[in-house]
C-alpha cells in the first residue's frame, strides 16, 4: 500500500471530487504535505483520519471501474432522447456487477445531471432540453425504485425532501433511493416543504431519520429559522440529515444539531454504522427487558 497519495487518489478512495476532498481536508484540519514541486500529498494515516471525520467508507470501486455505458456522455444521450427505460436497464446491469446503487448515483447519475446544468448555464442546452433531461432522470429513478425497496428488513423509516423554498427534487430522490437500498423505508415528500409539515410527517410515520437536500442554497435567516423550527418539533432521538454541498461553513455551524453529507456514500455509511447498528442494539435490549420500550416513549407524559 502506498504511504502517500495524491489529492486525486485520495478523492477517488472516498468517492468524491478533488475539490470536495480538499474542502474536507480544510474543514477537518487534515494536513496535506507539499512535495518540492509544490504538489499536495496526503498520508495513509491522515486519509484514515479523514474517513473517520466525514463518516465515509473508502470506495473499492471507482468511477473508472463502472461500465463504460454509464459514462456521462452516454447518460446524456439517453436523457436527451428521453430513454428512461434504457437508463434504468443500464443501472440495473451495473448493480448486478457487484456495484451498489449508491455508487452509481454518486459517480454516474449525479455527475450527469451536473453536466446538464453546466451545459444549460453555458447556453449549450435549450431550456426545454434541460427540462426533458430532468424529467427523464426522474422517470428513470421511479422505474428503479421497485428494485431497491427496503421492505421490513430493519423497520427503520425515514422521511424528507427539500425544505422551505428549495427545489432539489432530483437530489431528494437520490437520497430516498440510496436509503431504501440499505434497508431503510424512505418516503420522499418532494420540494418546498414547510418545516411544520415535515415535522408532522416525521411524527406520523414514527421516523428515525429526517433529511433535507441543499445542493443550491444561501444563508437567508428565514431558511435557517425553518431548520431550527424543524429541530424543535422532532423527537430528540431523530437524526436530522442535510445533504448536498450548498451550505456554507457559517450555516453548518449554526445548525450544529444536524448531520451533513456531501455524498450519498458518506450518508449511507453513517446510517449503516450509527443508526441501523444502534437500532439493532435497542431491539435486543427491548427483547431482554420489555420495560425498556416504555421507559423511552416520546413525548413524555405531561404531569
Amino acid at each position: 500500500m502506498k504511504k502517500w497519495l495524491t489529492v486525486s487518489e485520495g478523492a477517488e478512495r472516498l468517492g468524491v471530487s478533488a475539490s470536495t476532498f480538499k474542502r474536507w481536508c480544510s474543514r477537518y484540519e487534515i494536513e496535506l504535505e507539499r512535495t518540492p514541486g509544490g504538489h499536495r500529498r496526503i498520508s495513509q494515516s491522515n486519509l484514515e483520519q479523514l474517513v473517520q471525520e466525514v463518516g465515509a467508507e473508502p470506495q473499492h470501486r471507482s468511477r473508472s471501474d463502472l461500465s463504460d455505458s454509464l459514462a456521462t456522455a452516454n447518460i446524456l444521450a439517453l436523457l436527451k432522447t428521453r430513454k428512461a427505460t434504457d437508463l434504468r436497464d443500464l443501472v440495473l446491469e451495473a448493480c448486478r456487477d457487484q456495484t451498489d446503487i449508491t455508487t452509481v448515483l454518486d459517480h454516474s447519475l449525479a455527475p450527469a445531471m451536473w453536466q446538464v446544468g453546466t451545459l444549460w448555464q453555458r447556453g449549450e442546452l435549450h431550456v426545454y432540453e434541460e427540462r426533458m433531461c430532468t424529467e427523464t432522470m426522474l422517470n428513470a429513478l421511479d422505474l428503479l425504485s421497485p428494485f431497491f425497496q427496503a421492505g421490513e428488513r430493519h423497520a427503520i423509516t425515514a422521511v424528507g425532501g427539500c425544505l422551505h423554498q428549495g427545489s432539489d427534487t432530483l437530489a431528494s430522490k437520490f437520497v430516498s433511493l440510496s436509503l431504501n437500498s440499505i434497508g431503510v423505508v424512505a418516503c420522499d415528500l418532494g420540494p418546498r416543504l414547510p418545516a411544520e409539515e415535515l415535522a408532522a410527517a416525521a411524527t406520523a410515520l414514527d421516523t428515525r431519520i429526517v433529511w433535507s437536500t441543499n445542493t443550491h442554497w444561501d444563508d437567508r435567516s428565514d431558511t435557517l429559522s425553518q431548520y431550527h423550527e424543524l429541530h424543535r418539533n422532532l423527537n430528540p432521538d431523530t437524526y436530522l440529515i442535510i445533504g448536498g454541498g450548498g451550505l456554507s461553513s457559517s450555516a453548518r455551524k449554526s445548525l450544529d444539531f444536524c448531520e451533513f453529507f456531501e455524498t450519498l456514500g458518506a450518508m449511507a455509511s453513517f446510517v449503516k454504522r450509527v443508526v441501523l447498528s444502534q437500532t439493532v442494539g435497542e431491539k435486543t435490549q427491548e427483547a431482554r427487558h420489555p420495560q425498556f420500550r416504555y421507559e423511552n416513549v416520546w413525548p413524555p407524559e405531561r404531569v
